[in-house]
Parts: C-alpha cells; sequence; structure tokens
C-alpha cells in the first residue's frame, strides 16, 4: 500500500501538468508594425480569450503583459494569426482565415456580448476596413462573394455551379488571392 502511493505521489510530480500559465512561441506586431517574436499565453480554458485580449512575454519566465486589440496590430501562436480591426466601435483581434487581396476573418464575439452559443462570425474585407462584410456561411454567400471576385470572371462563373459552405468559402477565397495577387 505504502510503495502504491509512493509511486502515485513520485508519478504526480514527475508528469508534466498543463497549467493556466501555459506559453508557446509566437509574435506580437506592436504599434509601429515592429514584430516581437516571445512567447503567447493560450487560453485552454476559453478559446474567446484570443479573440478580447492576450498576454505576451518576451522572456521565458512570468505571466507576460496583456495588450488589447487597440495597442497592438496583431499577434500569432501555433500557426494561428490575429489582427487588431475595429468592428463597429470596439477593437477586436480577428483570426486571419485567407490572407491576401481578399482578407477573410473569424470572429467570436464574447457570451457578454450576446454570444450564448459561442457561434463564430466571418467577414471579408478587400480594400480597407470601409469595405469590410460579414459573410454568412450557408447563406446567400455567392450574393456576398461576387463583389469581392467579380474582376475574376473564370472565378466569377466557377462560383455559380458551387456550393458555398465554410469549407469551400476559404478554399475559394484562397484560390482568388492565388491568382490575383
Amino acid at each position: 500500500m505504502k510503495l502504491t502511493f509512493t509511486l502515485l505521489l513520485i508519478l504526480a510530480f514527475t508528469i508534466p501538468a498543463k497549467s493556466q500559465n501555459e506559453f508557446a512561441q509566437g509574435y506580437i506586431i506592436g504599434p509601429k508594425n515592429d514584430t516581437i517574436k516571445g512567447e503567447v499565453k493560450l487560453f485552454t480554458k476559453n478559446e474567446m480569450d484570443y479573440y478580447v485580449k492576450m498576454f505576451f512575454r518576451n522572456k521565458p519566465v512570468g505571466n507576460g503583459k496583456q495588450y488589447l486589440p487597440a495597442k497592438i496590430h496583431g499577434y500569432g501562436v501555433e500557426e494561428r494569426h490575429y489582427a487588431s480591426i475595429k468592428y463597429f466601435d470596439i477593437w477586436v483581434f480577428m483570426q486571419i482565415i485567407c490572407k491576401g487581396k481578399i482578407m477573410f476573418y473569424e470572429y467570436k464575439p464574447p457570451v457578454s456580448m450576446g454570444n450564448e452559443k459561442m457561434e463564430s462570425m466571418y467577414f471579408a474585407m478587400k480594400g480597407g476596413e470601409n469595405e469590410m462584410v460579414q459573410i454568412f456561411p450557408n447563406s446567400k454567400v455567392k450574393k456576398q462573394l461576387k463583389p469581392f471576385i467579380s474582376d475574376d470572371k473564370e472565378l466569377t462563373k466557377e462560383m455559380e455551379g458551387l456550393e458555398m459552405h465554410y469549407n469551400e468559402i476559404v478554399d475559394f477565397i484562397s484560390r482568388y488571392n492565388e491568382r490575383n495577387p
């Protein structure tokens, strides 16, 4: 019995546990568009926190410094990249899904903004924030995307025969960006 307890105690201290302060390699894009490499805090309990704040440290110890979207241009962690975008009158981080001539973003508003189901919202932008349009997957997507791709006649024609769910939207915008750098 004592041996089992001792073994359990040893295992408890030798197996690394995921802590609330887990960080991963990442970067921030500062107010002067300077990229600073370091570590970004991972939000393991509430992934919606990635859209409203972030913690960054450039030393391997400590809790890091909190940054809000109005203070930096963006950040990246674990193959995900976020940009600071003004959404109505507030600054938020939106995840960059497609980057190029057409930018495609995902945003998860916090529950405090009425998002009890924790659903994502999607936005496309071409030419600046004044041109940002909300995209509703599975609902009139072709009509929403047509003004963005009208300069590529071949893709505009091809879009007519497609079902446009989330994956198809991402693929279609990525193809547009490859063809129209």
